[in-house]
């Protein structure tokens, strides 16, 4: 139930009790559940504002120092560059030993703590002309965060923690590097997300980390990527996608809101995003074996890492589908075929060099899934699923219909059409729910 449907429950409380409806036992039961819920709500926005305080202190001490700065002498800049260190380790400090166990205290103190390290890091390296770059700035500023998170029991911190070695690893592919060390690194935060959500994994704290990690995820793998055998990533992403939904089908099923379910969003829509990109050519052309990279920009030992995920992800993707269909779920079959068809598609383009049966396919599957949800969406009478499965369909037939040379009379008629299906499918449902009820 949301806050404000909780808020208006506890306003009726006292009406239903004097009606008779309930009895006081019930009253107070009810009264003790919501008003916990609402005070989470409260709660997370105190959270909130204490990140953005904790922020806004560290930026306006680095903006006060900045001023003047080119007359001071080395000496006088180093200690005003440790000075906001020192006083985010006796906040901290204070934080603990006080036992201030609030959530806003301790993301508050963590976001001082985080940019003071960064800011300190930044002074010392231009007051003494130290070298480096964007990519070892971030490295060096996120591991020496890591006990921020740990000591003060942080999330925001976590968060900026997996941005930062995401920027890390984006900068070293891009300098000719590689970026395989990003995943024991960022691996190094499991255990405060495995803490967050072991008490209630629909909290805000671990929902918060999930969508970070979904998110990373679908950055990271790209950039980790050596792509020496051009393609592979079609069929890494498709189970990546795939194994997300699934993922988080298995796992948090029940979740109640579209905001508790990150993994079933990034990857419903990533997936269907991925599956309409690969209507077009331009992913097909030159991939394979036979269009395999050599050059100093790529390092054949890191391709390893994609034969494992492009072995892996699809193993692991397909195990959650059978999961799925023997647990009564069978419209997981939608986004669940995508890493076989990826593994298909892949493999009649790599051998006979012609992306006319991959395009085929992939029109197919995506009018499939189209179809199959708007007939899902009807027969449980759910308008969102009803619009999704249109929205798909009436998306192909757009993108097709701009392929080709047609005149704007034409599109204008095919435009009105659609536009009025999606209003006609919509009124019908509409009618049959309210004859339902």
């Amino acid at each position: 139930m949301s806050q404000k449907q909780s808020r208006w429950l506890l306003g009726e409380l006292p009406t239903l009790l004097n009606e008779g409806v309930i009895d006081g036992g019930a009253a107070d039961r009810l009264r003790q559940h919501y008003e916990s819920a609402a005070g989470k709500s409260r709660n997370w926005a105190l959270t909130v504002f204490g990140i953005l305080g904790g922020t806004l202190v560290g930026l306006g001490i680095i903006l006060l120092l900045a001023h003047n700065w080119a007359d001071l002498s080395r000496a006088a800049r180093t200690v005003l560059a440790f000075s906001p260190l020192a006083a985010s380790l006796i906040l901290t400090g204070w934080i603990l030993r006080s036992g201030k166990d609030s959530a806003a205290w301790r993301e508050g103190g963590g976001a001082f703590w985080m940019l003071s390290i960064g800011a300190a890091i930044a002074l010392v390296a231009q007051t003494y002309h130290i070298p480096g770059d964007a990519g070892r700035f971030a490295l060096t500023w996120m591991l020496l965060s890591l006990p921020v998170i740990y000591l003060l029991n942080a999330t925001g911190p976590a968060l900026a923690y997996l941005a930062g070695m995401t920027f890390w690893a984006v900068d070293a592919q891009e300098g000719g590097g590689h970026a395989l060390l990003f995943w024991p690194l960022a691996a190094l935060i499991l255990p405060h997300i495995v803490t967050a959500a072991r008490e209630n994994a629909y909290a805000s704290r671990p929902v918060v980390l999930f969508w970070g990690i979904a998110l990373a995820l679908c950055v990271a793998i790209g950039v980790t990527l050596e792509k020496v055998l051009p393609g592979l990533w079609i069929i890494v992403y498709g189970s990546l996608f795939a194994g997300l939904y699934l993922a988080g089908e298995f796992w948090f099923g029940d979740a109640p809101s579209f905001w508790q379910k990150p993994f079933q969003v990034v990857g419903s829509i990533g997936g269907m995003v991925l599956a309409f990109m690969l209507t077009y050519e331009w992913p097909w052309e030159e991939i394979g074996w036979h269009y395999y990279r050599h050059g100093a920009a790529y390092h054949g030992f890191a391709a390893s890492l994609d034969y494992a995920l492009a072995a892996a992800l699809p193993v692991t993707a397909i195990a959650l589908l059978v999961s799925a269909v023997r647990r009564g779920k069978p419209h997981a079959l939608f986004l669940g075929a995508l890493p076989i068809l990826a593994v298909l598609g892949y493999a009649l383009v790599a051998q006979t060099n012609q992306e006319t049966g991959a395009l085929a396919l992939f029109n197919l599957y995506v009018f499939i899934v189209g179809i199959g949800q708007l007939v899902r969406g009807f027969r449980s009478r759910n308008i969102g699923t009803v619009n999704a499965g249109l929205l798909i369909v009436f998306a192909l037939i757009l993108l097709r219909f701009f392929d080709e040379d047609l005149g704007f009379v034409f599109r204008g008629v095919v435009f009105v059409l659609l536009g009025a299906a999606f209003l006609v499918v919509n009124l019908v449902l509409a009618r049959r729910k309210g004859a339902t009820s």
